[in-house]
């Protein structure tokens, strides 16, 4: 039934791309979308109108220390990184943002606050961002987009919370076999020390953790 959905979400794209030309550019976004709510397709088309498209290059860094955060930001395809530095100097993994998922500072998007975080390009990335203006322009016209982005906050408040719980309970070699089924597949993209600082440990440990598990 599942896959039989997803064929069918595809036909209709396919069939609607002389209709609108964005759709074939924001097929993740779109499929997020559809994921989450049930959306008509002249409500889709109010949508996707709404987002801008951005492309960065790999090592770049996208403004945003310091800097009230006006945007929310979807990964099409992609990797990113955002990061904090502390009082010692210490670079410390918030978030990896993979193809997707959503990425960015939500504190600093509803207070309208400087963020204290960086955001780093790991891959050539393509993101799709609406600005806090045509979003709540969205909730007057599309209803539905409250609820949507209501859901994905929800979401990401359990993450936030299972990461911390990991972090206080879970040992080093729990907390990467956890990264590594969730992020496996980007591994290789993202040196040691970055997913050292996400997992909350130092380089040398994780090398460490590697090593007894490569001879288990």
């Amino acid at each position: 039934m599942v896959v039989l959905k997803v064929v069918l979400t595809s036909v209709e794209m396919i069939l609607r791309l002389d209709i609108n030309p964005l759709i074939v550019k924001m097929q993740n976004l779109i499929t997020d979308i559809k994921k989450t709510i049930e959306v008509n397709n002249s409500d889709l088309d109010r949508i996707v109108a709404k987002f801008q498209s951005k492309l960065y290059k790999k090592n770049e860094r996208i403004p945003s220390f310091g800097k009230t955060s006006n945007y929310l930001k979807f990964i099409e395809k992609g990797l990113l990184r955002v990061y904090y530095i502390d009082d010692q100097a210490k670079d410390i993994t918030i978030q990896i943002g993979i193809q997707s998922t959503w990425i960015g500072d939500i504190y600093s998007f509803l207070t309208q606050t400087p963020s204290p975080y960086y955001i780093e390009v790991l891959k050539p990335t393509k993101v799709l961002q609406i600005n806090k203006n045509d979003l709540e322009s969205l909730f007057l016209n599309v209803p539905l987009m409250e609820r949507f982005f209501r859901l994905k906050v929800q979401r990401a408040y359990i993450s936030l919370q299972e990461r911390t719980l990991h972090q206080l309970n879970k040992s080093a070699e729990e907390r990467y076999l956890s990264f590594k089924s969730k992020y496996g597949y980007i591994e290789p993209h993202v040196p040691q020390y970055m997913i050292a600082s996400y997992l909350n440990i130092t380089p040398e440990h994780l090398s460490k953790v590697r090593n007894h598990l490569s001879k288990k």
